[in-house]
Formats: C-alpha cells, structure tokens, sequence
C-alpha cells in the first residue's frame, strides 16, 4: 500500500494532480474538489494520505487531506455498489462532515442528488454505514491545509 505522498506539486488537473517525490518518481493522484481546493500552489510542498485502489483495468491512487478522509472514503467503497469514482463524486459533491451527516440522517435525496448515485445505491450506504459514520460528522473542524 502506499499510504502516503510527500513532495512538489508539480501539476493540477480537473480532477488529479501530479506530485514529484525527492526520489525522483510523479505520482498521479485523484482527489477530491475539497483536497483540490485546499492544495498549494504548483511547485509547492505538499502531502496527501493516500489509498491505493487496484482493480482488473489498472491501479489508481486516490489523495485526501489527512487519515480521517482517507478512512472516510475507505468505508464508502465497502459498499457493495460504490466504487471508487462513486466516492471521489459525493466526496467532492458533499464533503466527509457533510457527506456523513446524509448517510447518518438517511437523506436520500441529498445523496441521490450526487453524480453517480442513483436511489438504490443511496439507500444502500444508508443501510449499511448510517451507524458507522458517527467520527466523521465532526471531521471538517479538525481539518488542516496540505502541505
């Protein structure tokens, strides 16, 4: 597992960035709207936690801010429907406290309203995280800026 990359941020995409280690070695990195947002500016130190997802079609390295986001977005793709496209979209859409707080309370529209997630899979990360989200409700305050 790689869980996590420090270095140069040496590119922003849409969706991804580019981050050059001291080794010498670019690490490409899905992250979320909120992590994008937070990033320095290119050429800037930075550090993301980071999961590594592997799957038939290839490996993906997904970024977030600190441990509680990637653990966050850990249990959404335990979901059986939730993939990790899935997760980055409500991630970026909602954010992890306010992301939370929807599975928690039930909201299915709120969380039918995210690119991705139709009615069955919403109620489905109700059904089976409504109960265990409870650490994240508060995860915005503990929040610090990458870098």
């Amino acid at each position: 597992m790689i869980a996590q990359v420090s270095g140069r941020l040496a590119a922003k995409q849409a969706d991804r960035v580019m981050i050059h280690t001291a080794g010498g070695i670019g690490y490409e990195i899905v992250v979320p709207l909120g992590v994008m947002e937070r990033l320095p500016a290119v050429g800037e130190a930075v550090s993301l936690a980071t999961e590594l997802v592997v799957r038939d079609d290839g490996w993906s390295l997904y970024g977030f801010q600190d441990e509680a986001e990637r653990r966050f977005f850990q249990r959404l793709i335990g979901v059986t429907g939730v993939g990790p496209k899935i997760a980055i979209a409500l991630m970026s859409a909602l954010g992890v406290e306010r992301g939370a707080r929807a599975v928690k309370e039930r909201n299915i529209g709120l969380l039918a309203s995210v690119s991705g997630i139709g009615k069955k899979t919403a109620e489905r990360l109700a059904l089976e995280l409504a109960d265990k989200l409870g650490e994240f409700e508060d995860a915005a305050s503990a929040t610090t800026p990458a870098g």
